[in-house]
This record gives structure tokens, C-alpha cells and sequence, in this order.
């Protein structure tokens, strides 16, 4: 192993992700990392078989790197199982994975040797690419294909001016960053009453700590239409039920994490110097801003939601159909989408 490279901590959080996981832990096993590197895979107590395939998955491991699987106390979520999970960490950074999503082969790489580039950073940025479950068999191949290039690294401070300084929550792939663990062992644990705000409060308050580094290159492939760890259990479902469940919990989620949001910017604005980072909180601001107008969103009238999707220009016809009744919204959607699903499979 090369030692001026940093010690790393891949952290996989799971839940009722039987169908995925193990796919998700070959590409962390896969690492062609040349420095320390250990493994926290964290499940948080699913109900079917995930749990029992991390284990299997690791009695078959025949590499010598440090691996810890746990299981939370009970289903704390996206906020809590990370809170649990950190525990475990033995190096200074982190690298965050799900359980339905693949990892690039050089993923660690790129962002070690990003991070021993620049040893001031506290977080480092990559890309990351969108596939489906019918991309499977070629996200698999691509994945596993080195990458010989040398990167471009861009190290950047937030509110300086410079175009990566700008690449903020509503900008960036948060939950695709390495985080210094500084953000905890400063901060603490992450309010496990926002669930699901795990990556955003992560984002912020790894910006207060030191600079970034920006690397234009895909080191995640994320599976769309496969979140409920993050979604409130949604599978992704495309009819009307799931629709109904979904917009459901939308309707409690923005409320759910406006306490911890507004926690956290008092958090940071008593850790910083006065005066600073004012850029920071005038978005952190903005973001709250943006939850409290979609808070209890289906219960405020058809004007509110007109008004809100104006507001955020998302008077597209998906927009327009939100300021309907949920009930109307959701079978009007059902039908849409019945309807794209048939003529895009049907031969031509």
C-alpha cells in the first residue's frame, strides 16, 4: 500500500435492498485503491434478506482490508444509520455509498489521490451517472474500467468567486463527495429527526471547515427508481397507489427537516467568524426557504400550489398537474405515464 496516500473509509448504509446489494458491495470489494482502506457496512434493520447478503458477501471476501458489518438498533433511517455507522470509522475520511448504486473501480483512487494533493480540503467532489436496471450489464463493465487518465483537481473555497465555489446542494451531488470525519467529531452527530437530510447537512457544514476539491470525472452510477431509503420506502412504483404514497410523503418530508436545517445554520454560524461566509447562509436561507413553501404542500389549496410551482418554474405539465387535487393529480400521472410506458415497449 502506498502510505502517503490517506486512509480511507468506505461507508455503504443499507435497507430492504435485497435485489441490489450484493452488486453494490462487488464494486466496493473492487476498489483498486493503493492506500489503507476499510469498509463500514451498515444495515438498518431490513425486513428482508439484505442483511444476511452483506454478511454472506463478506464471508466470501478474501482480501486483508478491515471490514465491519453492524446493524442499527432499529430503523433510525438515512441520518441515523450514518450516525451509527461513523461510529466505526478509523480514518479522517469518508466515502458514502448506498446500497442499490455501483461504485467505479478507481472511485478511491481518484479521491485519495485528490485529497494528497491537496491536504488543506475538506470535501471532494466527483461526478456521478444515472442508469436503470435494464443498463445493468454495461454500468457493470464500465465500472470496472480503470481510469487511466490523469485527473484535473480544482481545489476551491465556497464564496470566492471561482465557478466550483458554486457547486452547492442545489448544484452538486452531496451524497457523492468524500467528507473529512472532522465534520462530525466538530459538529457531532446528524439530527436524526431530519432522516433524510443526511447529505445536505453533511455538504454545509464540510464547506465551513476548509476547501473543496472538484474532479470532473464519474466515480458513482446511481440506480434511479430505486429509492426508498431515502424516499420514505417508495419502490419506485409507477401507478397510481404508488404515486399517492409517494406525494404523501413529500407532504410531511419538507416539514420533517426544517427544524434540523435551521439547526444546523445556527450551528454553523456560532462555529465561523463573524461576518463570514454570508454567502453560505443566504443559500442555506434560500433552501429553507424553498422546504417552507413546499411544507404541507397538498393541504394548502390549488392557488398555493399554482403559486409555489411558479415560484420554482415548474409550470411544465407535470407542474400543472401538482395544482390539482392529489387524488386527480395522482390518477391523471397513473394514466401519463400507463400511456408513454406502452408506446415506448411496443415494436416499432
Amino acid at each position: 500500500m502506498t502510505s502517503s496516500l490517506p486512509k480511507l473509509s468506505y461507508v455503504l448504509l443499507s435497507h430492504n435492498r435485497e435485489k441490489y446489494i450484493r452488486a453494490a458491495i462487488e464494486s466496493a470489494f473492487a476498489q483498486d485503491y493503493e492506500g489503507e482502506l476499510e469498509y463500514i457496512f451498515s444495515d438498518d434493520c431490513s425486513t428482508d434478506r439484505t442483511f444476511e447478503i452483506i454478511q454472506e458477501c463478506v464471508a466470501e471476501y478474501k482480501g486483508e482490508r478491515r471490514i465491519v458489518v453492524t446493524q442499527t438498533p432499529r430503523n433510525l433511517h438515512l441520518a441515523g444509520n450514518t450516525n451509527h455507522a461513523v461510529q466505526f470509522v478509523e480514518s479522517d475520511w469518508v466515502i458514502r455509498a448506498d446500497d442499490d448504486d455501483i461504485s467505479h473501480v478507481s472511485r478511491c483512487s481518484v479521491i485519495g489521490k485528490a485529497i494528497a494533493e491537496h491536504p488543506g480540503c475538506r470535501y471532494v467532489f466527483t461526478r456521478m451517472r444515472l442508469f436503470t436496471d435494464k443498463e445493468d450489464a454495461q454500468i457493470y463493465e464500465d465500472s470496472m474500467t480503470p481510469i487511466a487518465a490523469v485527473i484535473q483537481t480544482r481545489e476551491f473555497r465556497h464564496g470566492t468567486g471561482c465557478a466550483d465555489s458554486t457547486a452547492t446542494f442545489a448544484q452538486a451531488d452531496c451524497l457523492h463527495q468524500a467528507w473529512h470525519a472532522d465534520i462530525y467529531r466538530i459538529f457531532g452527530a446528524l439530527p436524526i429527526d431530519g432522516y433524510y437530510v443526511d447529505d445536505v447537512i453533511s455538504h454545509y457544514r464540510a464547506m465551513t471547515l476548509g476547501a473543496g476539491v472538484n474532479l470532473d470525472i464519474t466515480t458513482a452510477y446511481i440506480r434511479t427508481a430505486s429509492s426508498n431509503m431515502s424516499k420514505g420506502n417508495d419502490t419506485g412504483g409507477r401507478g397510481y397507489t404508488d404515486i399517492m404514497k409517494l406525494e404523501q410523503f413529500h407532504d410531511k418530508y419538507y416539514n420533517i427537516v426544517l427544524s434540523p436545517l435551521k439547526q444546523t445554520k445556527q450551528m454553523l454560524q456560532d462555529y465561523v467568524a463573524p461576518g463570514t461566509m454570508e454567502q453560505l447562509f443566504q443559500e442555506i436561507d434560500l433552501f429553507v426557504k424553498k422546504h417552507e413553501d413546499y411544507s404541507s404542500f397538498w393541504r394548502k389549496g390549488i392557488l398555493n400550489r399554482f403559486r409555489v410551482c411558479r415560484k420554482y418554474s415548474r409550470l411544465n405539465l407535470y407542474g400543472l398537474l401538482r395544482c390539482l387535487p392529489m387524488p386527480l393529480f395522482a390518477l391523471l400521472l397513473s394514466v401519463i405515464r400507463k400511456f408513454k410506458d406502452k408506446h415506448t415497449h411496443s415494436p416499432s
